[in-house]
């Protein structure tokens, strides 16, 4: 059976046969057999097929808030809401662990329907949380800390997650920390925006961080390699948005203390993000991990929008400002492409 590319992926794979072939590494009809192993469809439907699923969730969120405002409903709910809460939360319990059992059951019987099973699992975490919301109202419970009812679900997401391979179920897991992280530190910090010296962008670099270097061991153990990538992700897309955040507000305490300084003063932030940003390019391009590479490039961009609001808006003209960062790019990419051609002759 032929492999299904789609016309990016499909030029590429043409571009180096072609490649091949000029090199003399492979003969013509090599070539020729290599172009036939795979086939360009015209049209993504897998990107569709996420889309209209993403589409479908969230329509039917909004179908409950919708159902919500409905007077009836209103009244049918209320009386809902009258069952004790430990009901609701075994019922709840019930239907996500029925919705995750579904899941495994419909992947094992149509294993090529990836997104429309992930689709099932999501609405296993949904409920999972509902759980968890009903469990924080039970008598028993009334006292327990906030970041409890964080915890238990994102324990749940991590084991489920790796159970049963769900990629999806692992991000939930992830974000479920980065909420714990949150809402514990706050809460140790006594509403206190500084909690052992950091305040919440400070923190969130840590959790980035841990994230991160916890994808790195992921690459040692083969049965949690599919998890690698979205760890990875997370933890850039945490540590990254948290360095982006310190640029424009610092460390500060509040924000009536952050609201008395200029934000030139912010610059060591600024330059922080400027050498991690270029870091994270070089890694990305020596190491050919497009991701890394994508991060460094999107918040480099981000960082340097962010300083043109900040310091030169009401003094640079903004033809001069982006035709110094032109003339700037311009340089960098003149000697990239010296070194490219030095690496290319040897």
């Amino acid at each position: 059976m032929d492999m299904k590319v789609n016309k990016r992926q499909g030029q590429f794979l043409n571009d180096t046969i072609t490649q091949w072939q000029q090199q003399q590494l492979i003969d013509n009809q090599q070539a020729q057999k290599l172009r036939h192993s795979y086939d360009v469809i015209s049209f993504d439907w897998k990107l569709l097929a996420v889309y209209s699923f993403w589409v479908a969730i969230a329509c039917f969120i909004l179908s409950v808030i919708l159902l919500i405002a409905d007077d009836y409903l209103i009244a049918l709910i209320s009386r809902i809401i009258n069952t004790p809460a430990s009901v609701l939360a075994f019922i709840s319990a019930i239907i996500a662990a029925g919705l995750f059992y579904f899941g495994v059951k419909r992947r094992q019987r149509y294993p090529q329907k990836t997104v429309s099973n992930e689709a099932v699992f999501f609405f296993g975490v949904l409920i999972t949380a509902v759980t968890s919301v009903f469990l924080s109202h039970i008598t028993i419970a009334l006292h327990w800390r906030e970041s409890i009812f964080i915890l238990l679900p994102t324990i749940i997401y991590l084991i489920v997650g790796i159970q049963l391979r769900s990629v999806l179920v692992w991000l939930f897991a992830l974000i479920g920390i980065g909420l714990l992280v949150l809402t514990e530190t706050s809460y140790l910090a006594q509403n206190h925006y500084l909690f052992w010296g950091m305040n919440i962008p400070s923190r969130f670099t840590i959790v980035g961080m841990f994230i991160i270097s916890a994808s790195v061991a992921l690459k040692r153990h083969s049965r949690l390699l599919f998890l690698q990538e979205s760890t990875l992700f997370m933890g850039l897309l945490y540590f990254f948005n948290a360095l982006w955040m310190l640029t424009i507000f610092g460390n500060y305490d509040s924000l009536s203390a952050w609201s008395h300084i200029k934000q030139i003063e912010l610059w060591g932030w600024s330059v922080t993000m400027l050498l991690v940003t270029l870091s994270a390019i070089y890694y990305g391009i020596k190491n050919n991990n497009p991701l890394i590479r994508a991060f460094g490039i999107i918040f480099l961009l981000l960082c340097l929008y962010s300083r043109y609001f900040e310091y030169f808006w009401g003094t640079l003209h903004k033809a001069v400002f982006f035709a110094i960062l032109a003339l700037s790019f311009w340089i960098i990419g003149s000697r990239a492409e010296k070194i490219w051609q030095l690496g290319h002759k040897n």
